[in-house]
């Protein structure tokens, strides 16, 4: 390798080999006076007013001190040499990014305080167009925001489909499906921390003639408006489900078989009051606590459950047993 003479280095390096590029804008300005002393052709090219005297003005076209120079923090830092904020490097140089309103483009600046021959304060200033970073950058971000949307809504729609496969259409209350395997889990909860744990089940009662007279539609609202008021009936905690036609189940938590019969008579008389256009209806309940000693699943107490409510409709129907 060839050792070359230190001035002829500085000489091809000087500021006029940066005369004509139009990648780099480079601009001196005296701290004095803030007067431009020096633009290369790139500067020149994107200057708000050539003829004004001010850097903020010819440069920015600014009417004071741009808000943003860092020349006051560069000069604090020369004279003092205390620590500089963030943007400085190495205690010497500024370097950031600004969006030149003129040009209309971002660029990333390099700033420095040197000291001419004549003990004049100048600021030197490189900027690098950086606008096509700027803008895949802004492309990248957007895309990551699109995506980013995109995966929350697959997952909200996700979300949305598992409880559409937990729900009854009609009703919106949970189906036979989830009661089953909710029911396993509470049995389980309920075993290990020796909670009460008791199972209703419910019949609208002859709900084929309601049908029959009414027809179908009826029908239909009739069990919408019962599911709707055996969530308000019950407890936050209680699984309300609707195992299929007029038939419904509730798990209620924590409660023993004393206290959910009192629970399924409440709720019984509660219903026998409503009514929907005049027309009233009545429900049987079959109530069974779940033993913890004796069922191997929550089929065991369900099957009773069941075998209370058949009891109910044959013993006059709207009544629990």
């Amino acid at each position: 390798m060839t050792e070359m003479n230190s001035d002829e280095i500085k000489r091809l390096i000087s500021l006029d080999t940066f005369n004509d590029t139009s990648l780099f804008t480079v601009s001196v300005i005296d701290l004095a006076t803030y007067e431009v002393l020096y633009a290369n052709q790139a500067m020149k090219n994107i200057m708000a007013d050539m003829t004004a005297t001010n850097c903020w003005e010819i440069i920015h076209g600014q009417d004071a001190p741009c808000l943003w120079c860092k020349a006051p923090l560069l000069l604090k830092n020369y004279y003092d040499n205390k620590m500089a904020p963030k943007f400085i490097a190495n205690n010497e140089y500024a370097v950031y990014e600004k969006f030149n309103e003129v040009a209309n483009k971002w660029y990333q600046i390099q700033e420095k305080v040197i000291t001419l021959k004549d003990s004049r304060k100048v600021l030197v200033s490189f900027a690098l167009d950086i606008s096509t970073q700027k803008e895949a950058q802004s492309k990248l971000i957007e895309t990551h925001v699109k995506l980013a949307n995109q995966t929350k809504a697959l997952q909200e729609a996700q979300k949305k489909l598992k409880e559409l496969a937990n729900k009854d259409s009609l009703t919106d209350l949970y189906n036979r499906r989830y009661f089953n395997d909710i029911a396993i889990t509470l049995t389980a909860i309920g075993k290990r921390k020796k909670t009460p744990l008791s199972l209703l089940m419910m019949d609208i009662d002859k709900f084929k003639a309601i049908n029959d007279n009414y027809g179908h539609a009826v029908g239909d609202n009739v069990i919408r408006l019962l599911a709707d008021k055996l969530l308000e009936y019950t407890r936050e905690s209680d699984i309300v489900a609707r195992l299929g036609g007029e038939e419904f189940a509730i798990i209620l938590t924590n409660t023993d078989k004393k206290n959910a019969f009192a629970i399924a008579e409440n709720l019984r008389k509660k219903i026998e009051q409503l009514s929907f256009n005049e027309i009233t209806f009545t429900v049987s309940i079959g109530v069974n606590e779940f033993d913890y000693d004796q069922d191997t699943s929550i089929h065991d107490s369900l099957n009773r459950a069941d075998k209370a409510l058949y009891s109910a409709k044959k013993s006059g129907r709207n009544r629990v047993c």
